[in-house]
């Protein structure tokens, strides 16, 4: 509704009906003003438009009885006329754009494992890459495909791995081609971590390497004293990770210049997690370290009592690792206190092998902990107490960490299997065998497992029409009760 003056004493109401932007009625009435104004009006679309006038109320009261029977009509009409133009009762969804992953356990905090949907099916080869294989200064036989801990990272169109033939590959996702190659000295083994138009990896040579993502050449490089197994954590400017020379290192991503060396940590086999301005850390010398991110002073250090290889996952205020003598473990954030031990089967406090040792990384998810251990069972475990869950059989040894997404848990184990299963109650949803030897981690995107095999191939994996597995030893039961002994300690500091 407009109002305006108009001639003779007249005060014009103007009534626009509009439906998605076009008038469908317009209507003037008019009341008595003493005041006079201009012959011409200008409407809504800018045209002057001439105004009649009346001269007495009666006139008035006349026109505005006609006017709103004129009105209703019109109104009533309007509906038939403009029925065609109602709002889509199913709108189009726009889809977001899926995180990629850019590093170990998708970013610096390790808390992000990969996107879905999962389709309906079984798992089937999608594509592979074949790699070359190197001999080392530690392995006189060759080695190729992926080894420890060796999870891809994923972004747009290309998966990034590491591979024990001493390359770092860059593939197009959907056909599995080669987009490009950095050859190092020795076998690659951490994950690619993405930051920007760089990469980050290193491996056995004792360097850590920055690289062109574009291309994969090389930027800088920096040479530690030993192996850097785990993948960098990029916060910022700042490149974080540890060695297996006791030290843990921050350099510049510009120029890949060191910032700060903590030392005598003790050999640093896993990757390091960043969380609030705070590095949390495993070592092999049966230590768990808190460190200001800033300065790399120590905040706090808690005893494992093992050797441990595992990232430590940090969330709701607790600290979950693992290590070699088969135990999980859960200390409290700000402190480092111990609150609550896990033992696998076969697993004893405090003297580690690799018969009964854990390699994986604690998963939370849903107030649940996820993890595989050698004794060959993916334990789901609850995050607050440590009390099994339910615990899942697989062919063999399970090295690798186990990402859940979209309530699936994908993993590996040594016997040259990868499993899906539900992370509700270890339910089986799909089996297949690609390789001899999987230590590696799989990145999941977009529902595609991509994952590598020291049988020297990457594979990727997708959900189809194949036909199940026949005559899987595995199926004694999917989802087992508690067989693992937890018991709490009072060690922590």
């Amino acid at each position: 509704m407009r109002y305006s003056l108009r001639p003779h004493g007249l005060i014009a109401h103007e009534f626009v009906a509009r439906q998605k932007g076009r008038m469908i009625l317009q209507l003037h009435c008019f009341r008595v003003c003493p005041t006079p104004e201009p012959f011409f009006s200008e409407l809504n679309d800018g045209f002057p438009t001439p105004i009649g006038f009346f001269k007495s109320p009666d006139h008035y009261r006349q026109l505005s009885a006609f006017l709103f029977l004129l009105t209703s009509l019109s109104l009533f009409a309007c509906t038939k006329v403009t029925k065609g133009t109602e709002p889509n009762p199913h709108p189009v969804e726009v889809k977001k754009p899926v995180a990629p992953v850019t590093t170990w356990l998708g970013n610096a905090e390790r808390n992000y494992y990969g996107s879905g949907p999962w389709p309906e099916g079984q798992l089937e080869i999608v594509w592979e890459f074949k790699t070359g294989s190197t001999s080392g200064r530690l392995h006189k036989d060759p080695w190729g495909g992926t080894s420890w801990p060796g999870q891809p990272s994923v972004e747009g169109e290309h998966v990034y791995f590491p591979s024990a033939d001493g390359n770092t590959y860059a593939l197009n996702r959907s056909d599995g081609s080669l987009v490009w190659k950095f050859k190092a000295k020795d076998s690659q083994k951490s994950t690619p971590t993405i930051a920007g138009d760089r990469i980050i990896t290193s491996g056995l040579d004792h360097h850590v390497y920055c690289l062109d993502r574009k291309d994969g050449s090389l930027i800088w490089d920096y040479e530690t004293n030993f192996e850097v197994d785990g993948a960098a954590a990029v916060v910022g400017d700042r490149v974080y990770f540890g060695g297996e020379d006791r030290n843990f290192y921050c350099l510049s991503l510009s120029d890949g210049k060191l910032v700060y060396k903590t030392s005598g940590l003790g050999s640093i086999e896993g990757s390091v997690t960043y969380k609030e301005g705070r590095i949390y850390l495993s070592t092999e010398n049966f230590d768990l370290y808190c460190l200001n991110a800033e300065d790399g002073k120590v905040v706090w250090k808690a005893r494992i009592g093992a050797d441990s290889d595992s990232t430590p996952a940090v969330v709701n205020g607790m600290v979950y690792t693992a290590a070699e003598d088969g135990v999980v473990r859960a200390y409290k954030q700000e402190t480092g206190e111990a609150v609550w031990n896990y033992v696998t089967q076969g697993g004893h406090p405090g003297r580690g092998s690799e018969a009964i040792g854990i390699w994986a990384s604690p998963v939370y998810y849903r107030e649940r902990i996820y993890i595989g251990a050698s004794d060959g069972y993916l334990h789901c475990l609850s995050a607050e107490k440590g009390e099994l869950i339910w615990r899942y059989k697989a062919h063999g040894p399970i090295w690798g960490t186990s990402p859940v997404v979209d309530g699936r848990v994908v993993f590996g184990d040594k016997a040259g299997w990868i499993h899906l299963i539900s992370a509700e109650d270890g339910k089986l949803f799909s089996e297949i065998k690609i390789g001899d030897n999987i230590n590696s981690t799989p990145a999941v995107m977009d529902g595609r497992i991509y994952v590598g095999a020291f049988n020297g191939k990457l594979y990727c994996l997708g959900l189809g029409n194949r036909k199940p597995e026949a005559g899987n030893p595995a199926k004694e039961g999917s989802r087992q009760k508690a067989a693992g002994r937890k018991r709490k300690t009072g060690r922590g500091k």
